[in-house]
């Protein structure tokens, strides 16, 4: 009989070239990529196996039969583990990770060392084949039982799959279903029509679609630097978790790549990035190194020697600026270790503690390490507390208003106050504003944070409207992501509107990073604020780039002059001066001046000889509650207040 072997060199081939590119990559730290090569390596012996053996049978020689024997009783123990290494790698995304019961790896065994033991017997019983005295290849009786055997495990693996489908994702499900149908149909060809020789063919294809639509490396890869993505760090380092096996893990953070793409654009901002890559790949041959995100690189490394000397080699890279299309780039870095990453509760826990990390570190112009520890991650999971508690702070509205009297130098009284946020957790107690604000910007929280003060402070008004004879504004803070919130400003001006308090007793305070990095949105914004009549004042000024330029292209009224201006004004001569001329610049340009942070008598006299028109600060007055604030404005409403809320918070008590 003559034998078609094309299918087999063509399904040789594609798996060849399958092999090379999956281990290129090197994925194989995870269960499902081990899996998946046993199943690969298998398939191609499988190939390989049916080849020789169609040589041989095509030969039928007397003086080979012992070769073609032996040949053919490895190629019939491969068809029996090809299947079974299909159902254990489709197995490995249904299953958790820990040991199976004894029965059931008996089960499982069982049938595999029972056709296992027919097979190495065959030289005896001959159920399967023979090589006759002419050296010729003969069919046994059971033949057909190894295509049973193979169509008992697709219909296993179609069962397992039907039954997983939930945890495999309808898309695993979708590719098994596919390979099952052409491995079946090439099976079932080949035992019908034995000349063509499809079932190596059906193995090439199921392993084919596996590549491609599962076990793909490409589809974990960063197509900029050519490194795996946060998505393949979270299957690695949950590979390790699972089996409790030691790693470590750095984080880079190349932190002066927005300024980099500001001035020197996006082009050299990418061979920024592609150059760290290339360079944080040398720095251990079994470190793995990925990218989580635009400026963030992860690294694995399996030993403490090998993290001691990733991070010896990282700090000396970055410490030297890089050559780019012939320039000199200064790229200092944020270095993140945590060792024994395998300790973490989970991957997505240790992701989010490299992340704060990062976040303890201010921009800076010097490589900084930041090394974890018990401290670092005790102030973690303390910021994961508030960040849940959030939620329900959210719902419940359990935020609490507090305003800061601003005095004014001219009319000698307090004129105006700064709305600010305040959150108590029941457990933990006083919450930093900069923490629960910094985590509500994070997530997307701000907005809707900043709607719930907005209704209570309106509502408090409304309720004291004497407070609009005492002071001449309400200051509330607008930070930069409410700016970009879509319909956020309007919502904000409609509740004000629907109050029934004139507009222009309120003032929005803008950020001087905010008004230096104009935007359409911003614009729009101001737009919004300038027609319902609500004055605008640009808040922190001097703390970061802002400049005049800034301040001319929007219509505030007033500017805050930042708190850390205020350093040595007393004692330095030159800190003084530029405080007094920049004040002196402002006042001529009409704008009302006020200065942040006062806590000294000494800072009052000079900002008051200096012309400055309103006062914020410790010295007059901390932030104090709406019933505080009335006791400061309006005395006898203010004890009325207290009164109250005392009543209430006793007979809560009872």
């Amino acid at each position: 009989m003559a034998y078609n072997v094309d299918f087999l060199l063509s399904a040789l081939v594609f798996l060849l070239i399958i092999l090379r590119h999956f281990m290129e990559q090197r994925a194989l730290n995870t269960k499902s990529s081990k899996a998946f090569l046993t199943f690969l390596l298998l398939g191609i012996a499988n190939i390989v196996l049916d080849l020789l053996c169609t040589i041989f049978i095509t030969l039928a020689r007397p003086e080979l039969s012992w070769m073609s024997e032996c040949c053919l009783m490895v190629l019939y123990l491969l068809q029996v583990l090809v299947p079974v290494s299909l159902m254990s790698y489709i197995q490995t995304f249904c299953e958790a990770d820990r040991p199976l019961p004894r029965w059931r790896r008996l089960c499982r065994a069982a049938p595999v060392l029972v056709m296992g033991m027919l097979i190495l017997s065959n030289h005896w019983h001959g159920l399967f084949f023979r090589i006759d005295s002419s050296g010729a290849y003969v069919r046994g009786p059971y033949y057909l039982s190894m295509c049973l055997f193979a169509g008992a495990y697709i219909l296993a693996v179609t069962i397992v799959s039907h039954l997983n489908a939930e945890r495999l994702g309808w898309q695993k499900v979708r590719a098994i279903r596919e390979l099952l149908v052409l491995v079946s149909i090439c099976v079932a060809i080949q035992s019908i029509y034995h000349d063509i020789l499809l079932t190596g063919f059906g193995i090439a294809i199921s392993i084919s679609i596996l590549f491609f639509t599962i076990n793909n490396p490409y589809q974990y890869m960063d197509s900029l630097t050519g490194l795996f993505d946060l998505n393949y760090f979270r299957e690695q380092s949950s590979y390790f978790m699972l089996r409790k096996k030691s790693f470590h893990v750095l984080e880079v953070d190349l932190c002066q790549l927005k300024r980099i793409n500001r001035i020197l654009g996006t082009d050299v901002g990418n061979q920024a990035l592609v150059q760290a890559a290339q360079m944080l790949r040398q720095v251990g041959r079994n470190t793995r190194v990925f990218r989580s995100s635009g400026k963030h690189f992860l690294l694995i490394c399996p030993t403490i020697i090998e993290y001691e000397d990733a991070l010896q080699k990282i700090q000396a890279i970055f410490s030297q600026p890089m050559e780019i299309g012939g320039s000199s780039v200064s790229s200092p870095v944020v270095i993140c270790g945590v060792m024994h990453a395998e300790q973490m509760d989970s991957c997505e826990f240790l992701v989010s503690y490299l992340d704060y990390l990062s976040s303890l570190i201010p921009t800076t112009n010097r490589t900084v390490l930041v090394q974890g520890d018990q401290e670092t991650l005790k102030g973690f999971r303390y910021t994961q507390q508030i960040e849940h508690f959030l939620l329900t702070a959210l719902e419940k509205d359990l935020f609490e208003v507090h305003y800061q009297p601003v005095y004014s130098t001219t009319q000698k009284r307090y004129a105006s106050a700064e709305v600010l946020s305040r959150l108590r957790h029941p457990a933990l107690g006083p919450v930093s504003p900069e923490l629960f604000i910094g985590l509500a910007e994070k997530n997307d929280q701000i907005a809707r944070l900043s709607l719930l003060q907005m209704r209570r402070v309106c509502a408090f008004i409304k309720e004291h409207p004497e407070l609009m004879e005492q002071l001449q504004s309400i200051k509330i803070n607008l930070p930069p992501l409410e700016v970009l919130k879509k319909g956020h400003i309007q919502q904000l001006i409609d509740t004000i509107q629907d109050s029934g308090i004139p507009a222009c007793f309120f003032s929005f305070e803008i950020t001087e990073t905010v008004a230096t990095d104009y935007t359409e949105n911003l614009r729009r914004a101001v737009e919004l604020f300038t027609s319902a009549g609500i004055g605008l004042c640009m808040d922190d000024f001097g703390s970061g780039y802002a400049n005049l330029n800034a301040v001319l292209k929007l219509p505030f009224s007033a500017i805050k002059m930042d708190r850390s201006l205020l350093s040595n004004i007393c004692t330095d001569e030159k800190a003084a001066a530029l405080y007094r001329n920049t004040v002196s610049v402002l006042r001529n340009m009409d704008f009302a001046v006020i200065a942040e942070g006062v806590e000294t008598s000494a800072e009052l006299k000079l900002l008051s000889d200096w012309g400055v028109d309103m006062i914020q600060g410790f010295y007059f007055s901390r932030p104090l509650s709406g019933a505080g604030l009335l006791e400061l404005l309006l005395p006898q409403q203010g004890a009325e207040k207290e009164a109250q809320v005392l009543s209430l918070q006793t007979a809560g008590g009872k």
